[in-house]
């Protein structure tokens, strides 16, 4: 068992389940123990006893609290170091607060409880905890709890414990007069015992540590200047640290026995005094006012360099949370750059739908006003079945159309009703029709059926066609914020090319789709993706070209190709094009060097990948792979 206890009171089952998942991250460090009510939570502590464990943190609902009022009070007297959380109703709160202020609860809560904000507050109490336990090595609890915390009260615990031991005198300088008291008496010590050529003169650019190096040597800078360097991912040397009198080089290598962290070298002539062990612990030995000097003065190089690298990081963050919404708002301007090209064309494309539903309006009200009362009965008869088919049927291809007209030419006038016939679906009727002496008349009357029903069709067609417009126009300058939904993906790439319809008119489309089921993925953000590879493809075509676009499934991956036949990418530009601000277009051709960019992002977020294959003069294949999440 753990050597501390978390026990948490909670009859409620759904506030039990959400407090389970809030104290889960603390059960590599914590015993986790939970009761439904205080029979059972006395048999935990019971078990706490038994096991001669410590209970650290005790968590309980108001609900409980006047049946627990016997067992809160003997938890404090038994572990007087337990922290004490309550939770309640909001109209329960202020006497809560009375029992906070007067130290017999450390905290409370208010339902409906909140996860974030439980988990928070708990790691915060437990961390307390930890830090009261004076006999314990807090360190390891670091991976739990607050860790800066705990790092913090460590160092200051170490430096009050040598402080008290050795240097009690001391706490009250200054660094720099401590550094310049420690050199002092060094520089006294080994002018009179410098045997050992301890004391050392170097011109500039002598290199005391090496990076990666093993060290055996600690220096301390009696004058002049040191420079510390670091090489970075591109093997190029930076300085990161300058050192003058007092300071202390190669300390942390010294003393841990590691390789060097960094590469030292002399700016200047510089005056040192390099100490190996063997003389470092001679010098300790023979002279007892430079231990203290020295303990405080490398406890308190160590901790500046430590609060130097928590400064560091903190910065670092804040400077990445930055660049993030930085990237984010590029993200957006890029949508909006491309938006409003795409709205130019759209806008005028959203003319041809319209005229064609004004025109059809006009057709559709001389046909309905048409009297139908006066028409053969074998029209009657076939008006329903000849508007259906009208209004569900798609074109045939001219050479089926001619292929079935010939066979039924002999039964009726000319070829022009037999393609009516055809059209109309009454290629079961034409033979019984066709010895009806008015036959003429019986088909004139059925083509104003079949005329009212493709009007129709043609009305819904055009319809359909500004919604999907305007569909795909208000997904694609939607926020990037969206919830992870199961769609086909065909679906994101047919809208892009309805907004790009009016540039893809003198363009060959060809789909290769294969069948592929929904998939789990953010729509409108793959939406961007197919709408930048579609806009580049188009942009490298010019007004004349085939494009491409195969979609298959291999194994659990779904794999889109766009390609186009235009001008190709040069080799040398290949490995840049995912680059933010790289681009390929001509002087005074749209182009930021962001689309590519950004859908790169946007597929990695996906867990999938996106390469290129490219060659000059025969076109480009951007590939893209997803994985495929039924």
């Amino acid at each position: 068992m753990v050597q501390y206890c978390v026990l948490c009171i909670e009859d409620c089952p759904y506030s039990l389940s959400m407090l389970q998942l809030a104290f889960k991250p603390f059960e590599r460090k914590f015993t986790l123990l939970f009761a439904k009510d205080v029979q059972q939570a006395q048999q935990h502590i019971e078990y706490i006893k038994q096991n001669k464990a410590e209970i650290a943190l005790v968590m309980a609902s108001q609900s409980l609290y006047h049946d627990s009022s016997q067992l809160l009070p003997e938890i404090g007297r038994n572990y007087p170091n337990c922290r004490k959380i309550l939770t309640c109703d909001p109209n329960q709160l202020q006497s809560l607060v009375v029992a906070i202020n007067e130290g017999r609860l450390d905290h409370c809560f208010t339902y409906p409880l909140q996860a974030e904000n439980t988990h928070s507050v708990i790691k915060n109490e437990l961390t307390e905890f930890i830090i009261s336990q004076s006999k314990i090595d807090w360190l390891p609890y670091g991976s739990v709890l607050d860790s800066q915390k705990i790092m913090r009260a460590h160092i200051e615990k170490r430096i009050h414990a040598y402080r008290s031991d050795f240097i009690r005198d001391y706490h009250s300088i200054s660094d720099d007069e401590l550094s310049e008291k420690v050199c002092a008496e060094l520089d006294r010590f080994f002018t009179k015992h410098n045997k050992d050529n301890t004391i050392r003169y170097y011109s500039s650019s002598h290199l005391l540590t090496e990076e990666g190096s093993p060290n055996q040597y600690l220096w301390f800078i009696l004058d002049g200047k040191v420079a510390l360097y670091k090489q970075d991912e591109h093997g190029k040397r930076r300085e990161v640290a300058l050192h003058g009198k007092g300071g202390i080089i190669g300390g942390m290598s010294f003393v841990s026995g590691e390789q060097s962290f960094s590469t030292a070298l002399t700016l200047s002539p510089t005056k040192v005094i390099k100490l190996s062990k063997t003389t470092f612990t001679k010098v300790m030995h023979s002279n007892s006012s430079l231990l203290p000097l020295f303990t405080n003065l490398l406890l308190r190089h160590f901790n500046r360099r430590l609060q130097g690298s928590i400064h560091t990081k903190l910065q670092l963050e804040h400077t990445f949370e930055s660049l993030k919404a930085a990237q984010s708002q590029l993200v957006e301007n890029e949508k909006m750059v491309v938006l409003g090209q795409l709205v130019a064309g759209v806008a005028h494309e959203l003319n041809n739908p319209i005229s064609a539903i004004l025109r059809s309006s006009d057709t559709l009200i001389h046909e309905i006003t048409r009297d139908t009362e006066y028409f053969n009965p074998s029209s009657k008869r076939l008006s329903k079945s000849v508007l259906q088919r009208a209004l569900v049927s798609n074109p045939l291809p001219t050479a089926v159309l001619r292929q079935k007209s010939s066979a039924i030419t002999h039964l009726v006038e000319s070829k022009q009703q037999a393609k009516m016939v055809i059209m109309m679906g009454l290629e079961s009727e034409i033979e019984k029709l066709s010895h009806d002496p008015q036959l003429s008349t019986i088909l004139t009357e059925l083509e104003h059926y079949y005329t009212a029903g493709t009007t129709l069709r043609s009305i819904n067609v055009c319809s359909s066609r500004i919604a999907d417009m305007v569909k795909s126009l208000k997904s694609y300058a939607r926020s990037d914020e969206e919830s992870i939904k199961k769609v086909d993906i065909h679906e994101g790439i047919e809208d892009t090319l309805v907004i790009f319809e009016n540039r893809l008119k003198s363009i060959d489309v060809e789909r290769n789709y294969h069948n592929i089921g929904p998939t789990l993925c953010q729509p409108n953000a793959l939406q961007q993706v197919w709408t930048n590879l579609v806009s580049n493809a188009l942009d490298a075509m010019g007004s004349d070209g085939k494009l491409i676009i195969h979609s298959r499934l291999i194994d659990d991956v779904i794999e889109v190709i766009v390609e186009d036949n235009g001008q190709g990418i040069d080799p040398l530009q290949l490995e840049h094009i995912f680059e933010l601000n790289f681009t390929t277009k001509k002087q005074g051709d749209f182009g930021l060097g962001i689309g590519l960019s950004v859908c790169n992002q946007i597929i990695h977020q996906h867990q999938g990948s996106i390469s290129v294959k490219s060659e000059i003069g025969k076109g480009t294949q951007m590939i893209v792979r997803l994985p495929f999440t039924p």
